[in-house]
């Protein structure tokens, strides 16, 4: 068992990275104890690039002008995550909601549709696309819906990651391959052949990296020299909610220090094991309400 502050000796021996994420934003609604908590695929990789390796960190996303986007804008605000280029519109922040089950496991079963992102998608303008050029590594999600503007950013000679999530959809993986450096797939429902095809497929695509991560099974990366696999990190975790997206954000501040690929699955490994010592995906939560639970607009079947 590796305590917390043993995983964060093991990161802050890595060199701090320079890294925007853009996309996606919400907050994490957990229904039995009344909280919110930031959240969301480019915010937590911003978040965690900056709290837990000191890195230059920004987010660029849609926040609405509720309550809980003031939360986000302030948190981010105090971890020294860049907010120049967020834009804020009138509406309610996007949601997502979380509660227990009969085994004391959390699941997603509803959302606000997005909030203000679910009527609007972000664009990159050029103004956007100098400032993101000034980070070594853009990271973005299927959940972003930005692939039309890959092209020009990876134009600028900016770094692209990707989180493809656990339902790519048809097509993507080629229409995005060109542009994104390092790829992540959610696998933890894949048997074990499905992984290894998915991987190779990645990277056959044009993928540089392709990453599959298996929860509490570990993770393979890929690549055109071959794969490896890694395991977890054991410690005394509370909430395993923002693990997947810590994993990504250490495997990219390993990657840009130039580590080879075990380096980056094991820093990956324990990014991801301190993630679960926070409540959420790194705390800060706030108060969720009544006028939270009103936004419970969109209920998930059950899994």
């Amino acid at each position: 068992m590796v305590t917390a502050d043993e995983l964060r000796d093991r990161l802050r021996a890595v060199p701090a990275p320079s890294l925007v994420g853009v996309g996606d934003d919400v907050l994490d609604c957990y229904l039995h104890e009344d909280l919110a908590y930031p959240g969301g695929n480019a915010l937590n990789v911003a978040a965690y690039s900056r709290l837990f390796f000191g890195g230059e960190s920004a987010f660029l996303g849609i926040l609405g002008d509720d309550r809980f986007a003031d939360h986000l804008a302030d948190v981010l605000t105090t971890l020294g995550v860049d907010l120049e280029q967020v834009r804020r519109v009138h509406g309610s922040n996007g949601m997502a909601f979380v509660a227990l089950d009969d085994d004391g496991d959390r699941h997603f079963v509803g959302s606000n549709w997005g909030g203000v992102q679910r009527g609007l998608r972000l664009r990159l303008h050029e103004r956007d696309l100098d400032y993101v050029s000034g980070f070594t590594r853009l990271h973005t999600s299927v959940y972003s819906c930005v692939e039309a503007e890959l092209a020009a950013i990876a134009e600028r000679g900016v770094g692209i990651s990707f989180d493809f999530g656990d339902r790519v959809p048809g097509g993507l993986v080629e229409q995005v391959a060109t542009h994104v450096e390092v790829g992540f797939f959610s696998g933890g429902g894949l048997p074990e052949a499905e992984v290894q095809d998915l991987g190779r497929y990645a990277v056959a695509c044009g993928i540089e990296h392709a990453v599959v991560t298996l929860g509490a099974r570990g993770s393979w990366g890929f690549t055109r020299e071959g794969c490896m696999y890694a395991g977890i990190i054991d410690t005394d975790a509370v909430d395993a909610l923002g693990a997947g997206d810590a994993f990504v954000t250490g495997y990219l501040a390993a990657l840009a220090a130039g580590n080879d690929m075990a380096a980056c699955l094991g820093t990956a490994a324990a990014s991801g094991a301190l993630a679960c010592t926070y409540r959420g995906a790194f705390g800060y939560p706030v108060e969720a309400g009544e006028d939270a639970r009103a936004q419970l607009l969109r209920r998930f079947d059950a899994p």
